[in-house]
């Protein structure tokens, strides 16, 4: 019994570490998102940047209360305006062109936050027939930044992740599907690398694995679910909160490093892993819903976005699982594993408290 309340304890102190030191979200990825529209002679653009990173890059918030109002973004115009010109280009048949923007608004996503809405409308002298975009916004705040666009160009449209480096080109005859499916391929992968969250569930599910076939059976078992789930989020088919997703996701964590902690006989842990994997494929499908992709692109941006969290799972794996293996042959193998879950069932409990407050 004592060693039991031993065992709490230092659960219970860990989770309060793990309170204070833990960021807020375990996803560090920035998201903005961008509409182009090109038609004849004009493109036609809607910008949503997240109005937090925003204010802490321009101070919008002059009175300091926590509310950017619309006055104060007028105020800021100018300032804005700037901003926006010393970071996007746009050329329509090789000639640069300069954007008039309409009246700043903002824009709430579906799950709450406060987006800035930027129209603009670009004027070419001819017909578009070819045309270059480059989105560098708010990677001087946060350098791994990235817009999530949809460019309707040619009587087709396509999706693209504009990131630091990267140029939409396509002329009116050439779609950009290859650069759609690359852009979301590296998406998907930099997405379950900075997804903390998901590589602790990984690590935790294989600390007790037993062999290569439980490996097999655990990583077919999650990644059939998340991928279901995936694709019926990003359908719009089911459309559960971002706060109860990644709460969910953190009770599947914190449940993992429990069930390590102290059920002696683990059976069937694929079963555990697939209903959690739903839950987690809720989670990859966060960052996708804000964009309404539209069905004709969909499939594309879909398939390899979820290819690319297959890439980056594997290659964890890859690296997680030989170690594992090898702690496993050795007189510490009782003592990792408690020490580990302990910290996976501390993390998770945290994470989960701070995604309910």
């Amino acid at each position: 019994m004592s060693r039991l309340l031993r065992m709490i304890r230092y659960i219970y102190l860990i989770s309060a570490l793990s309170a204070v030191i833990i960021p807020l979200y375990s996803h560090p990825i920035s998201i903005s998102y961008s509409q182009f529209a090109v038609e004849g002679d004009t493109v036609t653009a809607t910008l949503r940047l997240p109005m937090e990173e925003l204010d802490l890059l321009m101070l919008l918030d002059e009175d300091l209360d926590g509310n950017v109002a619309t006055a104060e973004i007028e105020r800021s115009r100018d300032a804005i305006e700037a901003y926006l010109a010393s970071r996007m280009e746009l050329s329509a048949n090789g000639v640069s062109l300069s954007p008039a923007i309409g009246e700043l608004r903002t824009w709430d996503d579906a799950d709450g936050f406060l987006f800035l809405e930027v129209p603009l409308a670009y004027q070419a002298s001819s017909s578009i027939e070819a045309i270059s975009i480059q989105v560098d916004l708010l990677t001087d705040l946060m350098p791994g930044h990235k817009n999530l666009a949809h460019i309707s160009f040619g009587g087709g449209s396509q999706e693209f992740v504009f990131e630091r480096g990267a140029t939409y080109s396509a002329t009116a005859t050439t779609g950009g599907i290859w650069q759609t499916a690359k852009s979301f391929l590296v998406l998907g992968i930099e997405h379950i690398f900075t997804g903390y969250d998901h590589i602790m569930f990984l690590f935790g599910l294989l600390l007790v694995g037993r062999g290569l076939g439980n490996l097999i059976k655990i990583v077919s078992s999650f990644t059939v679910a998340h991928s279901i789930t995936l694709a019926l989020a990003t359908l719009n088919v089911v459309q559960p909160a971002a706060w109860v997703t990644e709460a969910g996701i953190a009770l599947s964590i914190a449940y993992i490093g429990f069930e390590n902690l102290f059920v002696k006989e683990i059976r069937h842990r694929w079963k555990v892993t697939f209903l959690f994997g739903l839950i987690h494929g809720f989670g990859f499908a966060n960052i996708l819903r804000a964009m309404n992709l539209p069905r004709s692109g969909l499939a594309v941006s879909l398939f390899t976005f979820n290819l690319g969290v297959e890439i980056g799972q594997v290659a964890i794996i890859s690296l997680i699982f030989p170690l594992l293996v090898y702690i496993a042959r050795t007189q510490y193998r009782l003592t990792v594993t408690r020490i580990a879950s302990t910290i996976i069932l501390s993390f998770g409990l945290a994470w989960f408290y701070q995604r309910i407050v």
